[in-house]
């Protein structure tokens, strides 16, 4: 077997291992969309209560929103890596890992992508659901666009759960500030409200990372919302800080990892 064919088996038996103990829990998929059904239900009668600067509708809002709601559970899924290693160093079971040809650093990517995956399916619930029982009114013509966006959106996205990872490698402290850089993306990315409404400064935050251009170029091709730059320019964007975040993230990982074969810690937690 040569080595393609070798990463490509322990990739899937990862993938496998994660979706059969995903569906050990039984309930989750039901409580998740609950839970998606309670964030539509609210935005859709906020959307209805007050009015937006820069919307012309209450619907134009709630779709806005909407692709907000569905893009923070793949945020979230990025993030969540750092927490599955966690697990695994709890468990002892990451040094099957290091030990593997597969090796600390691939395996810590390959245990992202199932999370990934169900936050993409996460996702697609939500937007049917707005769909079939808000009345959300989705761009036909531009919606098959939506999902190579996304594609290189998780390329962009992925690194800062790569960062948390090794953090949480080297410190043996999981999630170390985590839900303060998810809750300050969701901010300045745009996720619930226009960015144009923030003080400057935020402002200039919402340039420097990738989840404001994703966000939009997502919200252009799902409900046709306006851009305030041009598509090609959104997609130069995020393609540059995958390009960038992407080697850096996995030279961070496999530092950390280093860091913890020296000092003779790397299974402990």
């Amino acid at each position: 077997m040569n080595e393609l064919a070798a990463n490509a088996s322990a990739f899937y038996a990862v993938i496998r291992r994660d979706f059969q103990v995903f569906l050990s829990y039984r309930t989750r998929l039901v409580s998740q969309a609950l839970t998606t059904v309670f964030s539509l239900t609210l935005f859709y009668y906020v959307s209805r209560l007050v009015h937006v600067e820069g919307f012309t509708t209450p619907d134009r809002y709630f779709g806005f929103v909407v692709v907000g709601i569905a893009l923070v559970g793949v945020l979230y899924s990025c993030f969540s890596v750092s927490e599955t290693i966690r697990q695994e160093l709890v468990a002892g079971t990451f040094e099957r890992l290091l030990l593997s040809p597969f090796g600390g650093v691939r395996g810590a990517v390959a245990t992202a992508i199932f999370p990934l995956a169900y936050a993409f399916l996460m996702s697609s619930i939500t937007l049917t659901i707005g769909a079939l029982v808000f009345g959300l009114e989705l761009h036909w013509p531009t919606v098959p666009l939506a999902l190579p966006a996304l594609l290189l959106s998780l390329l962009a996205f992925l690194p800062f759960g790569l960062f948390f990872t090794a953090l949480t490698i080297a410190t043996k402290q999981a999630n170390v500030g985590s839900s303060w850089i998810i809750a300050l993306l969701s901010i300045v990315g745009g996720l619930y409200f226009p960015i144009a409404l923030l003080p400057a400064w935020a402002q200039l935050a919402a340039k420097v990372q990738p989840f404001t251009p994703a966000t939009e170029l997502l919200r252009h091709f799902l409900v046709d919302a306006p851009m305030e730059t041009s598509v090609g320019l959104a997609l130069v964007k995020v393609v540059g800080f995958a390009e960038i975040l992407v080697p850096l993230s996995l030279y961070a990982l496999h530092r950390a990892i280093r860091l913890g074969q020296r000092r003779g810690t790397i299974i402990e937690y």
